[in-house]
């Protein structure tokens, strides 16, 4: 029998650390791609708590830098053959304008481009398993504002717009994947489930400003446990889910700047481009 294998990012703190507790009997070995070392032992000491026959492996990786993601990958395909389902769930929102070392966007950088190559990395890996699937975490906030060039690095900051941004690569990159894989067996689900108000960055602005984006975004706030739920649901129902984007679990119609064919196109191809690669 095959090793069952789940690779998650961002797995340390909120929504990311709810679904992985929950997925410690659901998997022979889990890969916790974290930033953050520490925190990554101290919750391959939980996982192990739960499930002391449990593998856990522990990878760095700053989604932030695209050498970082590059190391990542080469790790891991050093190691495993394959992956049974890859959670892309690492995500930020940060206040204030700041840019990653690569010189994007910093929300751009994590929360889109680091997971592109990422999955784009490891989907040989993803494809190599009897699973096949891919979550990709995004958020009903890919309603906020359409798709706007320069993509990466733009010229003026808004944390709603660029938030929002951000998550709508997010959907526009799993509407990929299931067009370009599903028919090679590919479960591919874009997920909503909600933030967790923690992690909300609110460096270097007054706190009138940041009140005021945690007010526009507390709709999207919920519980870790509420969060967890709805991306445990893609997971444990691969093929229920495949090739459609659920908020909250319930699989939901994508809307707005979501159903723009013609500017993911655009947004996919100028990705490949500023990344030097092929194809997702």
């Amino acid at each position: 029998m095959t090793e069952s294998i789940l690779a998650i990012t961002g797995p340390t703190s909120g929504i990311g650390r709810g679904t992985v507790l929950e997925l410690a009997d659901s998997f022979d070995r889990i890969l916790l791609l974290c930033r953050n070392l520490e925190k990554g032992a101290r919750l391959k000491d939980d996982l192990l708590e739960l499930n002391p026959n449990l593998s856990v492996d522990i990878v760095w990786c700053d989604l932030s830098e695209l050498s970082s993601v590059n190391d990542a990958a080469k790790t891991i395909k050093d190691r495993y053959d394959h992956i049974d389902c890859l959670i892309n769930n690492a995500g930020i929102v940060s206040t204030s304008r700041q840019e990653s070392v690569d010189g994007y966007e910093l929300m751009m950088a994590t929360n889109y481009l680091g997971p592109f190559l990422l999955t784009h990395l490891l989907l040989p890996l993803v494809m190599n398993s009897e699973r096949k699937q891919v979550i990709v975490v995004s958020s009903g906030a890919y309603k906020f504002a359409p798709m706007k060039q320069p993509f990466f690095k733009p010229k003026r900051f808004s944390p709603i717009t660029g938030y929002g941004r951000s998550k709508l690569g997010n959907l526009y990159m799993a509407q990929e994947l299931h067009e370009k894989y599903s028919r090679q067996g590919l479960k591919t689900t874009a997920v909503h489930p909600g933030m967790v108000s923690t992690n909300l960055g609110k460096s270097n602005v007054s706190k009138k400003v940041a009140d005021g984006i945690f007010k526009l975004l507390d709709p999207f706030f919920v519980t870790v446990e509420e969060g967890a739920q709805s991306v445990l649901a893609a997971v444990n129902s691969p093929d229920t889910y495949a090739g459609f984007y659920s908020e909250e679990g319930k699989i939901t119609v994508v809307k707005k700047h979501g159903n723009d064919v013609e500017m993911r196109r655009a947004f996919i191809d100028a990705t490949l481009e500023e990344l030097d690669i092929q194809s997702l």
